[in-house]
């Protein structure tokens, strides 16, 4: 059975909603370091098996209800569900995810910030964020994926700004994961459209580099080699 916080509680969503009900996605874009330093001393060069969160972020509002940590059975199931969705793409050097807790400590870091925007200070490390009125992270992760779908889009196997989250899901070289979950007052960013739930996804390593090598390639066509066993 599902935990009772990852259930669509409908008067979450019926409260206090002027403008909308549905979810929202972040803007995708590289981590905040490839976005001002992208030439060759850039930290992303250095090492891009290494990955580093600031320990520490500064809180600037109350709006935080409470942290919702996943549990072990959570970690699993979300693992699974991204590995559910790398596997659909044909690519044959994608890598199988693995639960990261110092992802998941840093992505839940940010989720109790209750803000909309991208986090600074990541290296190495994509995120995906998600907003709604209610808890549902099955559809985040879907809606996440989904973006390849977009008719004014065009995204297939390489990146493109607008199917940023997709591309992140499915970059073959990334194997770690890890997410975080918060209950808040309002969201930074979407103040006053009733979301009450954030959810964020850190990866590593990240996708989404052609912001810094310019290749967008997210993985090599073929044949699947991510093994059907998901529950690793």
């Amino acid at each position: 059975m599902f935990p009772s916080w990852l259930l669509l509680i409908p008067g979450i969503i019926a409260y206090n909603v002027p403008f909308m009900n549905s979810a929202e996605v972040s803007h995708s874009g590289p981590s905040s370091s490839a976005e001002t330093a992208a030439d060759e001393n850039s930290e992303v060069h250095r090492d891009k098996r290494a990955f580093f969160y600031p320990q520490f972020q500064y809180f600037s509002n109350n709006l935080l209800i409470a942290p919702e940590h996943p549990n072990e059975y959570m970690k699993k199931w979300l693992t699974y569900e991204h590995n559910r969705y790398r596997r659909m793409v044909p690519a044959s050097d994608m890598n199988m995810l693995y639960w990261s807790e110092e992802l998941a400590a840093s992505a839940q870091r940010h989720a109790n910030t209750c803000d909309f925007r991208h986090s600074r200070g990541r290296v190495n490390v994509g995120e995906n964020i998600w907003a709604a009125p209610y808890s549902n992270y099955s559809e985040a992760i879907s809606i996440w994926f989904n973006e390849v779908h977009n008719p004014r889009c065009g995204c297939n196997h390489a990146y493109k700004h607008c199917c940023g989250h997709y591309v992140q899901v499915v970059w073959a070289k990334t194997n770690l994961v890890g997410c975080g979950f918060a209950r808040c007052r309002d969201v930074q960013g979407l103040f006053g459209r009733g979301h009450r739930n954030v959810f964020v996804c850190h990866y590593n390593p990240q996708g989404n580099t052609v912001f810094v090598t310019g290749s967008g390639q997210l993985y090599a066509v073929g044949s699947p080699s991510c093994s059907s066993d998901l529950t690793t």
